[in-house]
Formats: C-alpha cells, structure tokens, sequence
C-alpha cells in the first residue's frame, strides 16, 4: 500500500490516512444554520474514505459576522454563549455525519479581516491591523484594531474552540492564509503598527501566539490545533516564502501548533493559484521549505490529484495531503486510488465555475461534471441511494446520437441504470466540442472530463461508433431496433453576414482549434467571446517558448531575464479580436476569466470592444466604433461569431419515432456542466 493511504496522526488523533479535505464554502446555510444537504455532502465525501474533513469559514468575530455565510461557534448577539444551545446541536449533526461516514473532522476558524465588505458584515466596517484599503474590497477602508479588541478577539477564539469541541468537532484549523487576519497582521504590507503588534517578526506574531496560547489553555493538551498558511503572499511588499518560514518555524517552537496546512497566495495576488494553467502540486516548493524548519506534520495543498499526492508523500516531502475540488468532482476518489485506480477518478479540471466562484457568491456549489455535486439529498430515494446507484425498472435498448459531454454523461448514466446504449458520431474522436476548450494553452485539463466519459462509457459496456455521420433517413431505419433515440447533436456554427472579398480567407476558430486552418501573419478574429478570446490566446501563443525550451535556456543562461520575457509573449502573429458587445469573453466564469484575458493581453493581441465589423476588403478588416472607422491588416479573418442549436435532425424526425430526445447543445448553446445537467437528468427519469 502507498504511504499515501497508512495512518498518521496530529498531536494524539490518529488519521486513517493522509488525505485532508480541505476546507470550501459549501452553501447552503441559513442564518448561519447548517442544512441537511451539507451533512450529507461531506457524510458521502468521508464515506469515501478521506482520513480529515476541514469544515470551513466557522466564525468567532462575535461584532462582525453574517450570518448568511457560514455557521458561527461564536454567537454575535450574545457574549455568554446562551446561543449554543442552538449552534451545537446543530453542528454535532454535522460531526455525527461525518464521523458516521468514517473519518475525522476540524472546525475551521477564521476572519477575514480587510477582505471582508460591509455587505457580509452587516454593514459594519472591517477590521485590520492598519488602516490599509484592499482591492479584493474596492478598497473599503478597515478599522485598526485596538489592543483591547486583540485581546476581546483572543477571548473569543478561545471561547469558539471549546464549541468546536462540544459540537463534536475533533480538532480545528485556524485560517491564517488568502490574506486573512492574521496573514495581515503578518505582512508588512498591511501591519504598520508601531505598538507590539507591529515592526519585528516576534511583534507581527504576536497575536497568533496569544491566540494560540489561549486555545490551549482552554482546549487541554490533546486537542490538536492546525494552522492553514499560505507559504507566500505572492504580492510585492508582503511577505515571501523566506518570511513565511520564519514564522512557521517561531510558531512550531511555541508547541502550540500540532500542524501546518500549506496554500499560496493572497486573494489579491496577481498570479493563478489553483486554475487549471497551474500545473499539479506547483506550488509544493513552498510548503517543503516550511517542511525543513518546523517539527509539527506538514499537509500540502493547492492543485492537487491523487497521483501527484502518492508521489509527494511517497518521496517524503509532505506528511499528508491537502484536496477539495478533486473530492467535489469524485467523492470516491480516495478509495479509487487505494484501489490501484486512480484512471477511474473523476476529474477536476480546475476550472472554478461551479465551486469557488458560486462560493464567492454565497451561492450553493457544485461540480460541473459531477451532477451529483450538493444534490445527494434532493437526488438520492427512498432507500437514500443515488439514480446512478438503481436499475431502471424498465430497461431499454438507446441509441444516442451524438458522443459529446451531454451524449457521453446520457450514456454513463443509462448504463448505470441498465440500458444497453450505442453511440453513433459522426467524428473520429469523442469529447465533441469540447475539446476546443481543451485546446487552448494551459487549458488541456478540460479535455480530462471528456477523456474520463469516454473510458467510463466504454467501461459499462456502451458502444461508440466512430465516423458514422447519421442521417434522418439512417435513424429511422434503425429506430426499429430501439426502444428509443436521443439526439445530443451539439452546436452548429454561427456565421456572420460579413460582406467580403472572396480573395481574403476566412476560417472558423473551430478549424483553428483543429489545425484545418492556414494562417497568415496579420489575423483579425471577429467575435469576442469566450471562443474568440481563446482562440486569440491560442494563436497568439505560437512561436513562444515552451516550458522545456525555457527551462533549457534558463539552466544554461543562454539569454537574459529580459530577453526571456519577451520569447515568452511575443508569439509569430499580429492578432486582433473585434466584439461587438462591452466585455470581453463574459460567458468564461469569473474563476477563469481574468487569467485568460489577461494572458491574451499579455500576448499583445489588440482588443477591440464595443466594434462592429463593417466589410472585409483586401486591405484588411473595416470596422466601427466610437473613434471611427479604422482598417486592421488582416491576412486571415477567424470568425468566433457564437453558435447554434443543431436541431435538424429533431425536426426531421419529430412525430417519426415513439421515444424521441434531444438534449444538449441541441436544444440551446450553452457551457459543460449544463451538457451534462442535461444528459443525467433525462437517463435518471427513464
């Protein structure tokens, strides 16, 4: 067995495993009041088998808190604690579910500090250790801190940790790192104090350890404190990996401190942290640091998988294993690996679409290729088992048309449920049109999704037919051999009536995205949403350096640092994009999105918005906007101009066959996690 999956303990808690669930804002919770769904997500994510589950944002601030985003061990109205009797119960339902379900669970504390606006505060202002403005709040002015609020903020921690216990909880987590109070403490960026809170290391920590000292005092000797540090701040003027050492090393000799959770970043660095360009276990570099100067376990989080964390962990670097998002996609994924399978996983593609960015909202999470995702309850029947986990009564012989996300989610589920499904597409490949999201530069972990449908399908006994374009006249033929048809035909593409000289070509981004496409030195790509920002970044990326011709010229020092800047964004084309609309790319979730427009920025492609295309001529792209009209040079023109239902076949086969669906793309154009919304929703209903 890999070490990965052998016991370890935290102060005296013995792990079944090193694999910790790391903290995320579920949803769900009104008035601070957990709901039923919330227990059943992480009682299905311990069932499992992760050896730790860290519940997240559980507040002690008792003057500042919302209670729309998150439970509280702390009541705000009421300084001695008669609220418990309503909090406890409540959250000892949480600690049985996830005890039942087998393993191990912490509370979370945490405040935010400056990134807390007045809309989550109820309207009063933040806190901090200075009166420094932050742009993760459009720069709401914080309130400093008085001594004498440091040590009010000290007695309530320590009050939180002693409900952590009552409620079951078997050890906490306070939240250091994003950014959050005490990372501002830390930060000579946001501490400009001059009391003994400010200046020196041991000044700047100060706080901590009287926090930490006050936890033990009131919690004993056994009961395991954690701290969730970021390894850097990643933001110019805060604290670096070097500094972030230094302070990991002066909290573990307090003896205090039981372990160390290792993130990145603030949520004001200007830097990807856990998207899908990071690549797996990047940021791993910080965390073994901090690993070579503390005694206390060190866990390790951000982008990780479970072949990238057997590796950590069977190297030694880390004494366990930090992952969300993974156990959001596959709650399985732990077993699946112990198994031997970890090609069985479910995967996270790191796109942020459906869980951080619906968490920043306050909004209930999910996964966009895990339907299943904080819909166990709503999903799950009588017995509480899952439609994936019961065969249909009436089991039926499908062909589906189509081996996209929403036709390939449709065929896992049918299959599942006991259908004998047979797929008809009429490419060479599966996957659809998704694997032109996939295409793009550092967007390669989508196509995992599609890869993983693609096995599972085949796995359950589903035939895919390749390169067998159908016809209305070929399904209806075999319909006689169905019970039922689907169609999950996709998306067709959306071409502009563009008056043109037929001597400049034209080509569609998805021939791009195919390598169909020749391409000139001057490109202007009209249409400037998500496909078109892609395709921009995609082509503006070719004839930069790849990582190993960096990593080549950077041990051999074959050019300067500056040289360097330039081969990696400076690509072989002149590109520019024309958007009718005020915004860029407004349909990529916010998660993403700054990333990949602000790399195709990067890139020098010129970004026109608010633009409308008039002709194109030989001289180039006519266009219109406010300052005017304006010619770009164009050698090609890429339309990345939407797309549109391929219905055709419905509407020729509508009242033709018994049993006839259509799902996906088909019916309206829109992202991933509604293909596969689609396709499991309509095989749990047969």
């Amino acid at each position: 067995m890999k070490k990965l999956y052998t016991p370890v303990s935290i102060n005296k808690l013995e792990l079944k495993n090193r694999i910790v669930m790391s903290p995320m804002s579920i949803g769900h919770t009104v008035k601070g009041k957990i709901t039923d769904d919330v227990v059943e997500l992480y009682r299905r994510r311990a069932q499992g088998g992760v050896g730790l589950i860290i519940f997240a944002n559980m507040q002690w601030d008792k003057v500042r808190y919302n209670p729309n985003h998150g439970a509280m061990l702390v009541d705000p109205a009421d300084c001695d604690l008669t609220a418990e009797n309503d909090y406890i119960p409540m959250l000892k339902k949480l600690t049985d579910g996830i005890h039942e379900g087998g393993s191990k669970v912490f509370a979370q504390l945490m405040n935010r500090g400056r990134c807390a606006n007045r809309a989550s505060i109820q309207g009063q202002q933040a806190v901090a250790p200075s009166p420094i403005p932050g742009r993760y709040t459009h720069f709401e002015m914080p309130k400093e801190l008085t001594v004498e609020e440091i040590h009010e903020f000290v007695q309530w921690q320590a009050e939180a940790a002693v409900n952590a216990m009552k409620a079951g909880f078997d050890g906490i987590e306070i939240e250091t790192n994003s950014g959050y109070l005490y990372g501002q403490f830390w930060s000579p960026l946001t501490n400009h104090r001059t009391d003994e809170y400010g200046g020196s290391l041991e000044n700047r920590t100060r706080f901590m350890v009287e926090t930490l000292a006050g936890i033990r005092e009131a919690v004993g000797p056994d009961y395991p404190i954690s701290l969730r540090v970021s390894g850097s701040d990643l933001l110019e003027g805060g604290c670096n990996g070097d500094d972030i050492c230094d302070i990991c090393e002066l909290l573990d000799k307090t003896g205090y401190v039981d372990g160390f959770s290792i993130t990145a970043g603030w949520h004001e660095s200007a830097v990807p942290l856990i998207t899908m360009e990071v690549p797996h276990g990047a940021w791993s570099y910080l965390g073994r640091a901090i690993r070579a100067r503390v005694k206390a376990p060190v866990a390790m989080g951000m982008r990780m998988n479970i072949p990238v964390a057997e590796d950590l962990i069977e190297r030694g670097d880390f004494d366990a294993i930090v992952m969300g998002r993974p156990l959001l996609a596959d709650p399985d994924a732990v077993k699946k690996g112990m198994a031997g399978r970890a090609d069985t996983i479910r995967p996270c593609v790191g796109c942020n679409a459906l869980c951080l960015d619906m968490a920043m909202l306050a909004k209930p999470i999910g996964c966009i290729g895990n339907y299943e995702c904080n819909r166990e309850l709503e999903l799950a029947d009588e017995n509480g088992k899952l439609p994936t986990e019961v065969k249909s009564p009436n089991p039926e012989n499908i062909l589906v048309i189509g081996a996209g996300p929403s036709g390939l989610e449709f065929a896992r589920v049918a299959a599942l449920r006991g259908h004998k499904v047979t797929i008809w597409e009429k490419r060479n490949r599966t996957i659809g049109l998704s694997l032109f999201a996939a295409t793009p530069p550092r967007r390669f972990d989508i196509r995992y999704l599609g890869q993983w449908l693609d096995r599972t399908c085949r796995e359950l006994g589903v035939e895919i037919v390749l390169n067998k374009e159908a016809t209305a006249e070929d399904i209806l033929a075999a319909s006689k051999d169905y019970d039922r048809v689907v169609l999950a035909c996709g998306s067709k593409a959306s071409i502009p009536p563009i008056p043109r000289d037929e001597s400049v070509p034209v080509v569609h981004a998805w021939d791009v995205f195919e390598g169909k496409a020749q391409l000139g030195k001057n490109i202007v790509v009209v249409g400037g949403g998500d496909v078109g920002v892609e395709v921009a970044m995609y082509m503006g990326e070719m004839g930069t350096l790849s990582a190993e011709e960096l990593r080549f010229m950077m041990i051999y020092k074959t050019e300067p640092y500056e040289k360097l800047q330039e081969l990696l964004n400076k690509g072989v084309h002149n590109i520019a994009i024309v958007e009718m609309g005020p915004k860029f790319a407004p349909d990529i979730n916010p998660g993403s999105r700054w990333s990949i427009v602000a790399r195709t920025k990067q890139l020098g492609v010129k970004m026109l918005k608010e633009t409308r295309v008039i002709e194109i001529t030989k001289e180039g792209v006519v266009v219109e906007n406010a300052d005017g009209k304006q010619t770009l040079p164009a050698d090609t023109v890429v339309i990345a101009a939407g797309a549109k239902p391929n219905d055709d076949l419905y509407k020729a086969l509508e009242g033709k066959i018994e049993k006839l669906n259509i799902i996906g793309d088909a019916v309206k154009v829109a992202r991933i996690p509604n293909a596969i919304e689609a396709g499991y929703t309509l095989a749990a209903s047969i």
